[in-house]
């Protein structure tokens, strides 16, 4: 995921940024973690969503170790809101938890946010005496999907994005209130996605975050290439959330079209053609605004076993979280 970060990612449908500097694309703990999916079952939907009882624990991690006093508090202590977005209607719901030195918590999203049935989260990090946002590039995490009906369980990593200021500082530079993904408050997005691999199968699905606004839907460019090198462009259009089959985003995607062209028949994963995705922000607009190279996340997901979150290229400093309005956010 920090391979977004390490070329200054591009949200666009996957994530980070970071350093180009770093000596490799290990993540690094951050201020803010965007988890790009929770499920809290509900049911069999077409892209291979859990049956009811399915549900996804995410676990934060503060890794500071400072025991030192500080007035009734550690030094290390942190406060972090977990934000919930609503995959359905884009409407967030929020808790906030206090994270002492090397302290971890896992909650279920089923408890924890039980009137939401999917959609993503971001967690962030807030001074447990004011309130405020603030730098803390201490916070870990992970996520695991599991279903009672089911051998295999996903696991799907949060994006990182670390603040720029000083540890402790306050990163809500403009005072707006959102987490500005600009390089400025929190490193920004890439600019152009990679997903490195995708298998033409029904359960292969792409998450999509639109980074915005939530009443904004987001057209993304791809182009997806076979397994001989051969591309083909397409878009794909979504609001502030969405999960889809890879052959309902185009038939690109499909065993029938990948097999009709110049393939190579001696590449194949389980009988499934293979190949890879670019993909970035063409436009994004409301009711009221329309944005040029919006930031976007895009994260490839098999809901039977893994996640895998794109590389990224160059910067993309028009991401935010989350505008809950008509119209972007300049800063």
């Amino acid at each position: 995921m920090n391979q977004l970060l390490t070329a200054l990612l591009v949200a666009g449908s996957a994530l980070v940024v970071g350093s180009a500097a770093q000596a490799n694309s290990l993540d690094k703990p951050g201020s803010l973690l965007l988890f790009p999916y929770f499920s809290n079952g509900g049911g069999p939907t077409s892209e291979g969503e859990g049956p009811v009882g399915t549900q996804t624990f995410i676990t934060v991690t503060n890794t500071n170790n400072n025991f030192n006093q500080a007035g009734q508090l550690f030094v290390g202590t942190v406060d972090v809101e977990f934000v919930y977005i609503n995959g359905e209607n884009c409407l967030e719901f929020n808790r906030t938890r206090r994270l002492t030195p090397n302290d971890t918590i896992t909650v279920s999203s089923l408890l924890d946010n039980p009137n939401a049935q999917r959609g993503y989260l971001y967690v962030f990090a807030k001074s447990p005496t004011s309130g405020a946002a603030i730098s803390w590039n201490f916070l870990e995490g992970d996520s695991i999907v599991v279903s009672p009906q089911r051998a295999l369980s996903t696991n799907i990593p949060p994006v990182v994005y670390q603040a720029i200021g000083a540890q402790g500082s306050n990163t809500d530079v403009d005072g707006d209130g959102i987490r500005d993904l600009n390089n400025v408050e929190y490193s920004a997005n890439a600019a152009e996605l990679h997903i490195p691999r995708f298998i033409a199968a029904p359960n292969s699905s792409l998450i999509l975050i639109g980074l915005t606004g939530s009443r904004f839907t987001t057209i993304a460019n791809f182009l997806a290439y076979n397994d001989n090198e051969e591309a083909f462009s397409g878009q794909v259009a979504f609001d502030c959330w969405d999960i889809r089959p890879l052959y309902q985003i185009s038939g690109i995607f499909t065993n029938t079209f990948l097999q009709s062209t110049n393939h190579n028949p001696l590449e194949s994963f389980g009988g499934n053609e293979t190949g890879w995705i670019r993909m970035w922000g063409a436009t994004a607009f409301s009711t009221a605004q329309q944005r040029s190279n919006p930031a976007m996340l895009a994260v490839r997901v098999d809901l039977t076993a893994f996640g895998s979150l794109p590389y990224g290229i160059g910067t993309n400093t028009n991401g935010d979280l989350l505008v809950l309005g008509p119209f972007y956010d300049n800063n």
